[in-house]
């Protein structure tokens, strides 16, 4: 996938991403409260010696905090995402970052983005095209040979 795609894609799931770290964290919370005490199973009793050393408590309690890891990596990948994005946000000028606000993040229509920025349909796609290439830059630290360029399309 190009870089302007790229962008474009985490612009459009951005909202998503902020609940997503907001459920883990739920999720985190709820797998603290586990004490990792299961039920016993009498209905495999063996009969003769095993050799496992662990039992299924402890087992249990591994699991949970291999989730929980699992998770907290989550968060921190997505969150640098996030951070990475409102860094490159921070260069694009007032009309720019307007429009990226509204048509990404916000999912407004077209019409809709135009009547705030005070611009015709057509100019706010080409500032949407610009912005996106100024934040592939911001994002990935070069320009990309895929970017749109700023008059085409």
């Amino acid at each position: 996938m190009d870089k302007y795609k790229a962008v474009e894609k985490l612009l459009y799931n951005y909202k998503m991403s902020e609940i997503s770290i907001e459920n883990m964290k739920e999720e985190i919370k709820r797998l603290e409260r586990e004490d990792g005490l299961t039920a016993i199973n009498y209905d495999s009793v063996k009969i003769s010696p095993t050799f496992k050393i662990s039992s299924s408590t402890e087992s249990t309690m591994l699991s949970i905090l291999e989730k929980i890891d699992y998770l907290r990596h989550s968060i921190e990948r997505i969150s640098e995402k996030l951070e990475s994005i409102d860094r490159a946000m921070e260069g694009l000028n007032e009309v720019e970052r307007l429009v990226i606000e509204k048509r990404y993040i916000e999912g407004l229509q077209w019409w809709q983005v135009a009547y705030l920025v005070k611009y015709s349909e057509v100019h706010s796609k080409r500032i949407r095209k610009k912005a996106i290439n100024k934040l592939v830059v911001g994002i990935y630290g070069e320009n990309d040979t895929n970017m749109i360029p700023f008059e085409s399309k």
